[in-house]
């Protein structure tokens, strides 16, 4: 089922429809065939993996990705963001499109309280993002450095997650 939300087109300032919702498997060709558009991970290594696509509604350009991982257990209870990217051309001052990362990352906050976490979420940044993600969508950094995370943990708590939610969604 997709998720309505909104995104700003840069050239008029409006606000256009727009979907998230699971990847299919022949979404997955086509994300392999736009390299030159998603360019910092493998997404074809997630094919069995909870993947969701952002798209204008009605259209079939993917404008962005985010994998998740439900972590069920006690230990951890929570929702992970494995990957996230907007494609080349939503990035930047020259982008077309706004919000399409809050988006994503609202989307990741209503599956944590909609799954049970209470809007526990959190991510292994890259290393030139830790201060985007504070800033713009509130995210606490936890800089417990390991190989596996060179720059650290930064986790969206119960507040900030209903925050990104009610900022970029449409309907909860």
């Amino acid at each position: 089922m997709a998720l309505p939300v909104k995104i700003r087109e840069m050239a008029t300032g409006l606000l256009l429809d727009a979907v998230i919702e699971p990847v299919k498997i022949k979404d997955f060709k086509i994300i392999e065939k736009s390299k030159d558009r998603f360019n910092k991970f493998d997404w074809t290594l997630y094919r069995k993996e909870e993947v969701f696509k952002l798209t204008l509604k009605g259209k079939d350009t993917i404008l962005g990705l985010i994998c998740l991982i439900d972590h069920t257990k006690a230990d951890t209870d929570a929702i992970e963001i494995e990957l996230v990217e907007v494609a080349c051309e939503n990035i930047g001052g020259a982008k077309q499109y706004d919000f399409i990362g809050g988006c994503l990352f609202a989307f990741a906050c209503r599956e944590s309280i909609r799954r049970g976490h209470n809007g526990f979420v959190f991510l292994v940044p890259k290393s030139g993002l830790v201060t985007h993600y504070k800033e713009h969508y509130g995210f606490e950094h936890f800089p417990l450095k390991t190989p596996q995370r060179p720059c650290g943990l930064m986790v969206l708590h119960e507040h900030a997650s209903k925050e990104l939610v009610t900022k970029y969604l449409s309907e909860f």
